[in-house]
């Protein structure tokens, strides 16, 4: 079977949706000997990043994922390059290719909290991507929470959904801690760690007021390390206990939560929450919020709290901090808990939905 993938969210940065797009592609690169894959890349660069061991050749585009153009100039592309299936690993899905496609719909948090997002995102979602959700011939998702919302705002089908989770490379559970983190951020073991971004769902402006609360009450002599967060912007920055780093690499991640006392991740909703995984790879214990799907990812290894409730966030910071058993138990839970997703078991479910798909099976 000939397979277009939809590689575009490719870029240096790498962010969620692009990370799931490169672990599965890698993996379908390496293993998948059933088909042939074309890729479609923005950037010539990216196929440095991969070996592949099956046959495959690259397409390239300008065109960025999720904007109109891509709703005919895909098309354009790939009008001489005959294919059985076009595969999304992100929203972008032309609607004119959907009945030969599987899309990835990661969250439908545009649709969830509308009021945190404009028009047009609305828009994109009820003209292109729900339309194209409707004709195409399977969806995955990350979360049995996003399968839910899926469920509820585009009244698909509960079978036609398969669960396809975020999953960990092996490193994550060997990473040591970085002996320059001190010298680097000026910083000692035990702070608290945040990861994210600005976006209202992520909660930063509570878990920053619950880190005051605990320092005006003398409870915690530590800092607060928000990664994703600018230097300026909503909350401002001013208080010198708090370090912003916008943007580190995996291997200076990895040493933040080796370094934390625990990951503070009270969302109101997450699609799937990749940082709790991380954290909890690390041996850092997870502040969770109980909304959406936290629970499901952390397991018996998450904390969890009202993400809404500042002080719930603030007394669930207190516990972690100051029971050394509680902390002990929830990292120990925590590494057990993140062995359960592999981006192997992930991408045998893709090869198992396109062998099905090849062979008429619905």
């Amino acid at each position: 079977m000939k397979i277009i993938f939809d590689a575009r969210v490719l870029q240096r940065q790498t962010h969620g949706i692009a990370r799931y797009c490169r672990q599965l592609l890698d993996r379908l690169l390496t293993h998948d000997r059933g088909n042939e894959y074309r890729v479609i890349v923005r950037f010539p660069w990216v196929k440095d990043g991969f070996s592949p061991r099956i046959p495959v050749s690259w397409l390239e585009t300008p065109v960025p994922p999720y904007t109109l153009r891509e709703q005919w100039a895909i098309p354009r592309l790939l009008r001489n390059e005959p294919f059985d299936l076009f595969y999304s690993p992100t929203y972008a899905l032309p609607r004119s290719l959907a009945a030969k496609g599987i899309l990835t719909l990661h969250d439908l948090i545009h649709l969830v909290f509308p009021a945190d997002y404009g028009w047009k995102y609305r828009l994109y979602y009820r003209g292109l991507v729900k339309p194209a959700a409707d004709r195409c011939r399977r969806i995955f998702t990350v979360s049995r929470s996003s399968q839910e919302d899926i469920i509820r705002y585009f009244h698909c089908p509960a079978d036609k959904i398969v669960l396809t989770p975020n999953g960990l490379d092996p490193s994550w559970f060997s990473r040591n801690p970085d002996p320059d983190l001190s010298g680097r951020y000026g910083l000692e073991a035990g702070f608290i760690l945040f990861v994210g971004n600005p976006r209202p769902h992520k909660n930063f402006p509570r878990v920053l007021a619950a880190f005051e609360q605990l320092v005006q009450e003398g409870n915690f002599k530590g800092r607060l390390v928000a990664v994703g967060i600018p230097a300026t912007g909503s909350p401002p920055a001013g208080n010198p206990r708090v370090i912003r780093i916008p943007y580190c690499s995996d291997a200076e991640l990895a040493a933040l939560y080796s370094g934390a006392r625990l990951l503070a991740a009270p969302s109101l909703y997450e699609g799937f929450g990749l940082p709790v995984l991380e954290a909890m790879a690390c041996g850092c214990p997870v502040l969770i919020g109980n909304r959406a799907s936290l629970p499901e990812i952390a397991g018996p290894a998450g904390w969890a709290v009202d993400p809404y409730r500042t002080e719930d966030i603030r007394e669930g910071m207190a516990r972690i901090l100051n029971d050394i058993p509680l902390r002990e138990h929830l990292r120990e839970q925590g590494r057990i808990q993140a062995r359960r997703f592999s981006w192997e078991e992930t991408a045998q479910t893709v090869r198992r939905v396109f062998r099905e798909l090849a062979g008429g099976g619905e």
